[in-house]
């Protein structure tokens, strides 16, 4: 028996160790049973055909100390668009101090503007605009592939659950506090918590957090996601004022509709408002598009070192041929660099543990990367070994990065062609809108490789190649 790596909990990024999914399970879909495996999975499947999203975004936070109250709450209505990638966010921020009250009316569009990603934010009675790195937006799809890929960490309620008049599946589980960014979205948790008074990112990342998702059982959608940090809060700001209490302290989004929004707009008064002003970068590493603009940006051709059989483990990523697991350097040669506002350089992976994170191009394009550990002590992320990659259509939207699987096979590549050169499938899945093959290693689940095709035109949309023995 080949020696299987332990999957590490992290939030909306990974989740809590394996538990035993109750024997009462409910059907779903093409008679497969709602396990959380499966639900995660056809969230994710169905999130890539939603166009747009309305919800309710709600982050609060109350904490009393010798007897003097301090709290913020942030309530806003949340409407996102795919194609093109905007957001409107309308709603109140309050805050509560020594028994006095107050709060603001707050209104954001963020939105792609002449070749940049603008944000027109209303607050104190005016507009401003500024430039941002990032639209932050509703349906992000790299939280629940995440959660997708280490799904047997939550465990499924035997009861249904109602939310917004509707019966849900709920899952319970934990996850890390270094990705609450990916939930509320970076942007918004800079407003919410500005000073970092209230949120201390560097120890909150460490944490282990109660976390509930509910999933539509119509649409297997998102319903709902309630983060509750109240225990964490109360471990990390007991250390240094044992005298304060915390009341309250949760992240909550609830998910109204899909694909009813309209094209978001940024209405005259802001842009009026705002005429003229000079924008500025929210963050030190946003990009400086006129690099961009000069780079060629065409597609490589396939390598003679790439090979056929899909357990050679061989990768090509531009033009440069990765055999997994590799080293993170042979990921940077291929002109890749480790998102470190996901994943901190320094975050540390206990031994036979791995870690999810997201590698980047200049382009903007990005792969989902198993960081394993394979040594007997813990080690920095960067020192980890490069045991998965993850690559779909989206991810790589922008052009420019070249990533071709063992065979010859890419993105866009057909039924067909998966077929003749992997073989005999191990397992498979089809339903209206996605097929996914999978085959796996003998006596190993976590060696594998998994092609998501799309069912209309039966063109490869996500690949998935992951050895870490």
């Amino acid at each position: 028996m080949k020696k299987k790596i332990t999957k590490k909990r992290i939030l909306l990024h990974g989740v809590l160790a394996s538990l035993i999914v109750t024997s009462v399970l409910v059907s779903v879909g093409c008679g497969k049973k709602a396990t959380p495996e499966n639900l995660l999975n056809d969230v994710n499947k169905n999130l890539k055909e939603v166009k747009s999203v309305s919800a309710n975004m709600n982050v609060t936070a109350e904490m009393e100390a010798e007897s003097q109250t301090a709290g913020i709450s942030m309530d806003m209505d949340v409407e996102s668009t795919k194609k093109p990638a905007a957001t409107h966010m309308k709603g109140s921020l309050s805050f509560k101090v020594s028994g006095s009250d107050r709060s603001t009316d707050v209104e954001v569009y963020a939105v792609e503007e002449d070749d940049e990603l603008a944000a027109y934010t209303y607050a104190n009675g005016e507009w401003s605009r500024s430039s941002s790195e990032d639209v932050e937006n509703a349906i992000d799809e790299n939280v629940f592939r995440s959660i997708g890929k280490a799904n047997e960490s939550f465990e499924k309620k035997e009861k249904l659950v109602d939310v917004n008049d509707k019966e849900c599946f709920e899952l319970e589980g934990e996850v890390e506090g270094k990705v609450l960014s990916a939930v509320i979205g970076e942007g918004m948790l800079n407003s919410f918590d500005p000073s970092g008074s209230l949120i201390d990112d560097e120890e909150l990342a460490k944490k282990q957090i109660p976390c509930t998702i509910d999933i539509y059982k119509d649409t297997i959608l998102p319903a709902r996601i309630h983060v509750d940090l109240k225990e964490i809060a109360e471990e990390i700001y007991g250390e240094s004022s044992g005298e304060l209490e915390v009341k309250d302290y949760y992240v909550e989004i609830n998910y109204h509709e899909y694909d009813k929004v309209d094209k978001i707009k940024v209405p005259g008064e802001a842009l009026e408002a705002t005429a003229g002003s000079s924008s500025f970068d929210f963050g030190d590493n946003v990009e400086d598009k006129g690099d961009k603009a000069g780079k060629e940006n065409t597609p490589a051709k396939q390598s003679k070192e790439l090979k056929e059989e899909w357990n050679s483990y061989t990768v090509q990523i531009n033009d440069k041929v990765v055999t997994l697991p590799c080293k993170i350097e042979e990921l940077e040669a291929a002109g890749l660099v480790l998102d470190t506002e996901d994943t901190a350089e320094d975050y540390v992976v206990n031994a036979g543990e791995y870690e999810l994170v997201f590698f980047e191009d200049t382009y903007g394009n990005s792969l989902m990367v198993d960081m394993i550990n394979q040594t007997e002590a813990p080690c920095k992320v960067g020192e980890c070994l490069v045991g998965g990659i993850d690559v779909d259509s989206y991810s790589i939207g922008e052009g420019g990065l070249t990533v071709i699987f063992p065979g010859g096979i890419q993105i866009g590549s057909g039924e067909a062609d998966v077929l003749s050169k992997y073989g005999e499938t191990d397992d498979e899945y089809k339903d209206e809108n996605y097929c996914s093959y999978s085959w796996y290693e003998d006596d190993s689940y976590d060696n594998r490789c998994q092609i998501q095709l799309e069912t209309e035109g039966k063109t490869v949309n996500q690949m998935t190649l992951i050895c870490h023995d």
